[in-house]
């Protein structure tokens, strides 16, 4: 036996089994324990470590494992054990140590509140740190939080809400299948409410519903996890018997090419069945038979507007035997699967191709369809909760009457936006993933005409050449130099992104300046729009002024929806800039040093 003060490790055999049953919290004691060679791992947790070690060395799918490491705490409780279990799988997954997580369903429970839950996560650092001191762990938790594929993870765990919705889209799915009818669930749900984590889960239940055994139920104490597991059996005993085995055919289909290329990656790197192949964009559907197809951010599929390529649109169309001009793709979704599950949010079309909040709902009536309607409403991403996002819809709105304190956010306003971009700089510097974001009313004229290698070689460049896109007093910068992957390119550090760069993502800190195309009229208490300051001519082109605003309405609160820990906002026009003071506390009352 070997280890530290809150770890023991032992052989994992006979040998090491029966030292284990020496061990003062060998039996009838809450652990947590870890069971590896030097690239596979499996995680659990028990209440007798010398019971479950004995079942697992009799498991002919783990027995091959080296070794077993025992985390004990005479202050743990079921409880801690099946937090710490959960988040160990999710980081471990991550930190890459171990080329194989076998924990295949697993991570997916519901969170649960409990007695000194915070205490017990404080100290899950210190935990972390012995593993990595005994090297069974190789980064930091704040580097491996900070990642994609951590915060897009399919091993994470989900709220109630969120695990809830999640059980009745598998059983709207059982539905379809069973009846043989087209469906369509269709999610609503605002910036935030973890959209995204919620469909990655839901496709990784499904992609290993043929690995849940006969007696996980009973692994399980609360309702909602052993409803979504009753779920998952009653859906493979449907595969087995009636398609012979044969897994469904699942897309994930996501409109905007740089977030769909993240979550390619993510699904590349995190395995366990997922395959970037499964993440595709709108005109792929016609590629394969999908049975399944979830769709996120569907408020940013398409009409044939403004477009960049008209042709693959035209051709995708006229394959599925529909006019062009009349059709978007949404329908082409509706041709392409039995089921449908869609994740939306209106507030969140942010270009003139996006459809409208009609149009959507006219393509859905004109299918004969089996519709299931879902809601998350609660906030996940933004430490200011669900109240800060109904505050800034109603600030952009102009439906607010008084100022409101956001509890443990920071919504700052700022005088001078040089000092805005200086302190999100900063911010990046001691946290990462903090970034400056405008709205659209400068030219691109710095953008490359190919992709720049992210070494910081082409923002220098242009630099000592003095170009520039975006000036405030002597104070020069230009816009990302590419929309894919900005928020973690190094060179995001100096550039300033926009709206295409940041949907979907999530960042801990958001600097926003609103550009000379937005202003704010006093005397009829509305936001107002200069469209000869609005420089986004895809989006400008062939639009009504009335739904422009609302485009360019919805772009500003999508963007002060990204921070996690706060948001910095500073806005050109003096008017607006005015207004916002009635609501957003102003930077100088605070010592931004200790924020």
């Amino acid at each position: 036996m070997k280890g530290t003060d809150e770890i023991r490790t032992y052989s994992f055999d006979n040998d090491g089994l029966n030292e284990l049953k020496n061990f003062e919290y060998g039996k009838n004691w809450p652990v947590v324990y870890l069971i590896h060679n030097n690239q596979d791992l499996y995680i659990g947790e028990t209440t007798s470590a010398e019971v479950r070690m004995s079942q697992h060395l009799s498991n002919n799918e783990k027995n091959y494992l080296e070794e077993i490491a025992i985390v004990f705490d005479h202050k743990f409780n079921k409880s801690v054990i099946l937090d710490y279990e959960q988040r160990l799988i999710k980081y471990c997954s991550v930190d890459s140590r171990f080329q194989n997580i076998l924990n295949k369903n697993k991570g997916q429970q519901a969170i649960h509140d409990y007695y000194n839950r915070d205490e017990y996560r404080s100290d899950f650092e210190r935990l972390w740190n012995s593993l990595k001191s005994m090297g069974l762990a190789d980064h930091t938790l704040h580097k491996i939080e900070n990642e994609n594929i951590f915060k897009f993870s399919p091993y994470n765990c989900l709220t109630g809400e969120q695990n809830e919705v999640g059980t009745d889209i598998i059983m709207d799915i059982i539905d379809t299948f069973t009846n043989d009818k087209m469906s369509v669930s269709l999610v609503n749900g605002c910036a935030g409410t973890g959209k995204t984590v919620v469909a990655i889960s839901i496709i990784n239940s499904l992609v290993n519903t043929l690995d849940i055994e006969e007696d996980s139920v009973g692994e399980f104490d609360d309702d909602i996890d052993k409803q979504k597991i009753a779920a998952l059996k009653e859906l493979k005993d449907y595969i087995l018997k009636e398609r012979n085995g044969k897994p469904f055919k699942i897309g994930f289909v996501l409109p905007m090419p740089g977030f769909r290329r993240t979550i390619s990656n993510v699904f590349k790197e995190c395995g366990n069945g997922l395959v970037k192949d499964m993440v595709i964009g709108p005109c792929d559907v016609v590629k394969e038979d999908y049975d399944i197809l979830f769709v996120d951010e569907s408020h940013r599929l398409s009409k044939r507007k403004n477009l960049t390529g008209y042709g693959s649109f035209d051709s995708t169309s006229r394959q599925l035997g529909l006019d062009p001009n009349e059709t978007n793709q949404l329908e082409w979704v509706l041709n392409c699967a039995k089921h449908v599950v869609l994740f939306y949010d209106q507030y969140q079309a942010v270009k003139s191709s996006d459809l409208t909040v009609s149009e959507y709902q006219d393509t859905l009536n004109k299918y004969s369809v089996n519709l299931n309607h879902h809601e998350l409403k609660t906030q996940m991403r933004c430490k200011g909760g669900a109240s800060y996002i109904e505050y800034i819809k109603a600030i952009m709105n102009c439906t607010n009457t008084a100022f409101k304190t956001i509890e443990n956010y920071d919504f700052l306003l700022f005088d001078d936006p040089n000092k805005l971009i200086e302190e999100i700089r900063k911010k990046d510097d001691q946290y990462t993933l903090c970034k400056t974001v405008a709205g659209f009313s400068w030219d691109w004229k710095t953008k490359p005409s190919k992709k720049p290698k992210d070494n910081l070689d082409t923002y220098l460049s242009l630099v000592e050449k003095d170009e520039y896109d975006i000036s405030f007093g002597e104070q020069h910068y230009i816009w990302n130099l590419w929309n894919e992957d900005w928020i973690t390119r190094e060179d995001s550090h100096y550039t300033i992104g926009c709206i295409h760069t940041t949907q979907g993502y999530d960042m801990n800190y958001v600097g926003v300046i609103f550009g000379k195309e937005i202003d704010y009229d006093p005397s009829s208490n509305s936001i107002v729009i200069d469209l000869n300051e609005y420089r986004d001519k895809k989006v400008k082109a062939g639009m009504d002024e009335d739904e422009l605003k609302k485009l360019i309405i919805n772009t500003y609160t999508t963007i002060l929806a990204r921070g996690i820990k706060g948001c910095y906002v500073y806005a050109c026009n003096k008017n607006l800039q005015n207004y916002l003071k009635k609501f957003i506390a102003h930077a100088n009352d605070f010592s931004l040093n200790n924020r």
